[in-house]
């Protein structure tokens, strides 16, 4: 049961995300983000790249990012990325009545909050890049990646690939696990979740940018239109919470109305909107949360990852993989969910995924 105490530390976490977002550093760094990563891919078209390439330009632009700290109101944001290079993340599922391979995706993006020392929520999405032609068209021909990142069949990792050899099973809660990152010159992409392009696609075996701008997100579930970083009533909120909490209704973090964080979106029309849905909790599925239900096998299965990527950087002799795997640890789970894992069956040998990583400190304690 969510004690006094323990509601009124959720109330300063989310009202300490309120202060920061509405920073004008918060706005700067937010920019300078997007815009660096527009700046590589323009750069990345005009050297006439593929897809792969695309990938580790965003990849080394990230590292190019120094974090924003506050000294005033020690905030800090920090965004960092590796990118593990071998084989693609492939993984073998069932597909229709035949077992096929795929890649699992091309980029993982992460979100983490921390206050006092600890991580309040977590958040990420798998993602795969598609590159457009000179027409503005995508190749969506196939259709057992969108099938994967979709629905998210049973899936395992193959011989040669980072992903474990252990049978996986991951829910979708949000709809957003897995997504598509469509880019498109001069050098910008669409982010929309899997589940929705699959929905939007069918049968057909491309699309243009016209047909994506049909698919931009629809008002809130609750009110026509959301409302912005409103933290007037977040007592309010956690009441209600509460109160559905202790009559065993288990939902997740997710509030009556949109607040401006933490919620769910499915789309960003743009890079922009994309790093501003990003940096305020709005991208991809909760993984660990300090209140409600969250995915848990989706927060074991990372955990797995990041701990066989660093098994192979520590094998490797990899610095930079170990001190990124460090910092993602760095921070125990407010409610002392396990991180590292010690065995993980993988191939040591093979794999290859970007992963890019959001801390969002918000002070308050232990640096």
């Amino acid at each position: 049961m969510l004690s006094e105490a323990h509601a009124q530390m959720l109330i300063e976490v989310v009202e300490k995300y309120f202060q920061l977002i509405k920073t004008e550093h918060f706005a700067k760094y937010e920019k300078d983000f997007a815009c660096r990563i527009q700046l590589g891919l323009n750069e990345g078209y005009k050297q006439g790249f593929c897809e792969p390439t695309m990938v580790q330009i965003v990849e080394g632009i990230i590292n190019n990012l120094n974090g924003l700290s506050v000294s005033t109101n020690r905030f800090r944001i920090s965004t960092k990325s590796i990118f593990v290079h071998g084989n693609k993340s492939q993984v073998e599922f069932e597909y229709y009545g035949r077992r096929v391979q795929r890649e699992l995706g091309d980029l993982i993006f992460i979100l983490s909050v921390i206050y006092n020392g600890k991580k309040y929520f977590e958040k990420f999405t798998i993602s795969q890049f598609k590159k457009d032609d000179n027409k503005l068209r995508w190749d969506l021909s196939n259709k057992e990646q969108i099938y994967l990142l979709s629905r998210f069949p049973s899936f395992r990792g193959v011989r040669g690939s980072i992903i474990p050899m252990r049978e996986i099973n991951l829910p979708n809660y949000s709809g957003c696990l897995g997504s598509f990152n469509l880019l498109f010159r001069p050098g910008d992409f669409v982010f929309i979740s899997a589940q929705r392009l699959e929905g939007f696609v069918g049968n057909r075996k491309s699309i243009n940018i016209i047909d994506v701008s049909m698919l931009r997100e629809v008002p809130g579930y609750y009110f026509p239109y959301s409302i912005p970083f409103c933290c007037s009533y977040i007592e309010e909120l956690f009441y209600l919470w509460r109160k559905l909490w202790r009559r065993g209704i288990l939902v997740p973090f997710f509030p009556p109305y949109s607040i401006g964080i933490l919620g769910f979106s499915h789309f960003a029309s743009n890079i922009h909107d994309f790093v501003d849905m990003y940096l305020r909790g709005h991208i991809g599925e909760i993984s660990y949360s300090d209140i409600g239900v969250y995915n848990k096998p989706a927060f074991n299965f990372l955990c797995e990852l990041l701990s066989a990527i660093m098994r192979k950087a520590q094998k490797k002799g990899k610095t930079e993989v170990m001190n990124f795997i460090n910092e993602f640890f760095k921070y125990p789970y407010s409610n002392n969910e396990k991180g590292m894992r010690e065995v993980v069956e993988f191939d040591y040998e093979g794999g290859g995924i970007g992963i890019i990583y959001t801390s969002i400190n918000l002070g308050e304690g232990k640096e």
